[in-house]
Formats: C-alpha cells, sequence, structure tokens
C-alpha cells in the first residue's frame, strides 16, 4: 500500500483529523510520526527517515503550533530535507494566513486550506493521485495479454513471448496511472527568491507569502483551483 508521511505538531488535533478524513476510505495510508514519541522513545529519528523514504510524498501542516514550539518547528523543516527529493505539499490553515513565517526550502505545492467539505474533497484528490493499488494487478493481466499477442505475431514463439509481456507491461503501468487526476495548481515563480512551486488557495483570495523566502506576492491569475 502507498503511504504519505504526514508531518504536523501533536497540538493540531483538529487539523491532524481533518487529514485523516481526507485518507479515510482511500488506498493510500498517512503516517503520523511526532516528536514526542521521540521523547517517549516510541519512534527514532532513523525509523522517522526510513518512513519518509518510503513514502510517495510528505504532506506537512504548517501550523501557528509548528512555528511556536521550537523543537517541532526544526524537526518539521528536518522531514523536508529528508524529502526533499520527493512531493512536498505544504499545507497552511487559510484562517492562520499571516502568522506564519516558517520557511521551508523544498516543496513542488504550497496549499492554502480551509476545513470544508470542498477542501476536504480536494485533499483526496491529491491523496488517491499517489493510489499505487492497481498498478501491478494491470501490469500483471496486461502484460501476460501482451505476452500472447507477442507469441502470436513472432516467428520465434518465446523472443514474442518477451517482447510482448514488457510491451503490455508498459501499456499496463500507464493505464493505471492515477497521477493525471492530482490537481495542478497555479505554477508560479517568486519574484524575490526565484523558486518555483505550484499554488492552491481559495476563491477570491489574491495574496500569499512564499513558503521559501517569506515575501508576500500578489497573485493577478483569475482562475483559481478551489
Amino acid at each position: 500500500m502507498a503511504q504519505i508521511f504526514v508531518s504536523h505538531s501533536q497540538k493540531d488535533k483538529d487539523l491532524r483529523s481533518f487529514f485523516s478524513d481526507a485518507f479515510a476510505g482511500t488506498k493510500v495510508m498517512a503516517v503520523f510520526e511526532e516528536f514526542e514519541k521521540i521523547l517517549g522513545k516510541e519512534v527514532s529519528p532513523e525509523q522517522i527517515a526510513r518512513d519518509i523514504e518510503k513514502s510517495r510524498a510528505l504532506f506537512v501542516i504548517l501550523s501557528k503550533n509548528v512555528q511556536d514550539i521550537p523543537h517541532t518547528r526544526d524537526w518539521v523543516v528536518w522531514e523536508t530535507g529528508v524529502a526533499k527529493n520527493k512531493d512536498i505539499w505544504i499545507f497552511e490553515p487559510h484562517r492562520q494566513f499571516g502568522k506564519i513565517s516558517v520557511v521551508t526550502p523544498f516543496l513542488r505545492h504550497y496549499a492554502i486550506f480551509n476545513i470544508s467539505d470542498s477542501w476536504l474533497g480536494y485533499i483526496r484528490r491529491i491523496v488517491e493521485s499517489y493510489d499505487d493499488s492497481h498498478t501491478l494487478g494491470t501490469v500483471l493481466v496486461v502484460g501476460g495479454l501482451g505476452a500472447l499477442i507477442g507469441s502470436i505475431l513472432a516467428e520465434d514463439e518465446r523472443d514474442g513471448a518477451i517482447a510482448g509481456g514488457i510491451l503490455g507491461g508498459i501499456v499496463g503501468l500507464a493505464r493505471s496511472d492515477k497521477t493525471k487526476f492530482r490537481p495542478i495548481g497555479l505554477q508560479t515563480v517568486c519574484v524575490s527568491c526565484n523558486s518555483t512551486f505550484a499554488v492552491h488557495i481559495p476563491r477570491g483570495m489574491n495574496k500569499i507569502r512564499c513558503p521559501v523566502c517569506n515575501k508576500f506576492l500578489e497573485m493577478k491569475l483569475q482562475n483559481r483551483p478551489m
């Protein structure tokens, strides 16, 4: 089963619950691990790093509690460094906009969200786009069909079956790819630090902060993801 590591503050029980609801009913597992578990020796930094490595993406719930608790802030930034080669999604609560100044050098998506049904569905679409549960089954079924077709068409039955199986596997992967349903947001370039990332914001919002350099940016595009 695919998994996504969710970086957060233990104090944000409402936000954790909201994101848990977004994962509910999907075939993607949310991995929640907190700094307090390290103090209680339930997990280790090495275990956290391994869990991030095994995850298909990193979600960061970037809240006031993350900002105001130094050890949580430091760990969240460290976790984004571990995941720097993966899809990193920064999620900031809309109600806290302007109160957060944590910078995260590595990210691909920046979302300012509300706790609402529409945003729950939006985040669930993101989660489901990382579901790889059908990939293996599709490869096996379509690959077998490709092997059969290859063996029929080729003069050498063995070579034809191998070629057909490879071709079928590639087709199977393509057909089972769920990333095409992932919200793409608005591609943005920060005029201050030249960082590039996709922005996902509520309709009517025309200002964001750059999560890399913390400068405020005016959004001039009319179309909004939400």
